[in-house]
């Protein structure tokens, strides 16, 4: 240990100090008393003169060989081993096969790489075991089997459930292995058991229709598109604590305002647009819809312009069973008109192709950010009509098959349309 490795840095500058002031070693010593000795007040004096500072200069470790490999890992890469297998074949040594790899590589090293490569044919390291698993494969299969019966149990009911010691991230896990993961549930109209029936036997009725068979549809529907229109998808950009900043809100109202309007399509194009005000009745839905939208916009569809006016188009017509639709005086007046009206299942809004397009008629009509009803009303017309193109028309009606397809599948359970 140095004579001045217990010196204050006070000690050493009054050392300096007084030495600067011509007092001898043996007095400066004296004078700071503590055990210093004029060969400690030397020291500090050179060291004064020599760096300018009093104070301890600092220690630096030495800098890390960058070529050094500290772990076997790093030494033996898959490219080494490729190397040093290639190389023993060719008939090196497992000496020479060291010399030629370097880096800390040994003789028996090389000869461990060969004897492991002769026995799997792999030079690839083995799994590790790891920790033991909590579970056994009777208490996977255990809580799996409970997550199917009830699908909305959460993890904790999973685990009180299945008598398993182990947290709930464990019955995560052991879900996510097999595949099952927490999803936030899609939302679907309630079935009865009659109306599956109906579902299924429309569907089985028409599997083997054509697309230009559908094409020869006419769709129909309502909807009700709000001046506030969220459909849960908007996203923002924000930073931390900006959740309530105004630019990162999505407002909302309690009784937003919103426009109901009535519309049919077919393949070739979209119909004419009726805003429905009120409830609509069943005198109402023959005398203002389809005397006056829908007739006038199945000429438009299906026949030529340039057709005769007693000329008939010739058509399936599509409606929902809604009240006004399913009236006598509305059947009546189909039969007298003699057109074709196609059998409808109730609460099957996945198979009418018209639903999808209202939900990309209301997105787009979002993103124009109305803010007055008549604002609404005029998007909603200049979309309809100038927005929607004919290919995303002949889109929908070929899923129809499809979506035939996918409800014989579903036993007449909603399908993902």
């Amino acid at each position: 240990m140095s004579k001045t490795d217990g010196w204050s840095a006070k000690k050493r500058q009054l050392a300096a100090s007084l030495r600067e002031d011509g007092y001898s070693y043996r007095e400066i010593a004296r004078r700071i008393g503590g055990g210093a000795t004029a060969s400690g007040v030397l020291k500090v004096c050179r060291k004064n003169t020599e760096h300018g500072s009093v104070a301890d200069r600092r220690k630096v470790k030495p800098a890390r060989d960058a070529t050094r490999t500290s772990t076997k890992h790093t030494l033996w890469s898959p490219k080494k081993r490729a190397i040093a297998i290639t190389l023993r074949r060719e008939g090196y040594s497992y000496r020479k096969v060291a010399r030629r790899i370097g880096e800390g590589a040994t003789a028996s090293g090389v000869q461990k790489l060969m004897k492991k490569f002769e026995q799997t044919a792999s030079v690839a390291d083995k799994k590790r075991s790891g920790r033991p698993r909590i579970t056994s494969t009777r208490q996977d299969r255990s809580i799996i089997r409970l997550a199917l019966s009830d699908r909305q149990m959460s993890s904790t009911k999973l685990q009180e459930q299945s008598g398993v010691i182990a947290s709930k991230f464990t019955i995560r896990r052991r879900l996510a292995a097999f595949g099952l993961r927490s999803r936030v549930p899609r939302k679907k109209p309630l079935l009865n058991v009659e109306q599956r029936k109906k579902r299924l036997t429309w569907a089985l009725q028409h599997r083997m229709w054509t697309v230009e068979e559908w094409n020869r549809v006419l769709w129909s529907d309502e909807t009700r598109i709000s001046l506030f229109y969220n459909d849960g998808q908007q996203r923002v950009w924000r930073r931390s604590g900006e959740a309530f900043k105004p630019q990162c809100l999505m407002p909302t109202v309690k009784h937003p305002l919103a426009v109901m309007f009535w519309s049919c399509m077919c393949a070739s194009g979209v119909g004419r647009l009726y805003m429905v005000d009120g409830t609509l009745r069943a005198a109402n839905y023959i005398t203002e819809v389809l005397e006056k939208k829908m007739i006038p916009s199945a000429r438009d569809l299906f026949l030529a312009p340039d057709a005769p006016a007693t000329q008939k188009p010739q058509y399936i017509f599509q409606q929902d069973n809604a009240p006004c639709h399913a009236a006598r005086v509305t059947v009546n007046w189909f039969q007298k008109q003699g057109i074709t009206v196609m059998e409808w299942p109730g609460n099957s809004p996945d198979i009418n192709p018209i639903e999808n397009l209202w939900s990309r008629l209301k997105r787009l009509v979002g993103k124009e950010k109305p803010t007055t009803k008549q604002q609404l009303i005029e998007t909603v017309i200049r979309t309809w009509h100038h927005v929607i193109t004919q290919q995303d028309l002949q889109s929908l009606v070929a899923s129809m098959p499809s979506r035939c397809a996918h409800v014989i599948k579903s036993r007449g359970y909603p399908t993902r349309y």
